[in-house]
């Protein structure tokens, strides 16, 4: 009985372990519909500018939800900077005025650029992208 009870243990415990990697060696495909990288983005510098750079990423989910990262360093001044509520232009869906957009501006000047689009965009009226 004693080694019914272990086979059918190693029998569980070996299924599950299939079951995992199989779930790990095929992840779930992605819910997006498009994604751009590598664009010209314009971020905040810790004076209130703006500056360009090219670390850049936007994509648009399959609900119609976008949304923009962009990461520069420029100009620091030895403060923490937040800049939000602003308009922002996205790739797909045109300007955002969601009052969610923030560009976070560290002590060393690193620039990290969040814009978003959930109902809250009108159509682009020129190509820039980025803060505005």
């Amino acid at each position: 009985m004693k080694k019914l009870a272990l086979l059918a243990t190693l029998v569980a415990a070996v299924a599950g372990s299939v079951a995992i990697s199989s779930a790990l060696a095929s992840p779930p495909s992605p819910s997006f519909d498009q994604q751009s990288t590598g664009f010209a983005c314009g971020v905040f510098d810790a004076y209130g500018n703006t500056f360009i750079t090219f670390q850049s990423s936007d994509t648009l989910y399959s609900s119609g939800k976008e949304q923009l990262h962009c990461y520069g360093v420029g100009p620091a001044d030895g403060n923490y900077h937040l800049f939000q509520g602003f308009a922002c232009g996205l790739v797909y869906t045109g300007i955002s005025v969601n009052p969610a957009n923030k560009d976070t501006v560290s002590k060393t000047g690193a620039s990290a650029l969040t814009c978003f689009n959930d109902g809250y965009s009108a159509p682009a009226s020129s190509a820039a992208v980025g803060a505005r």
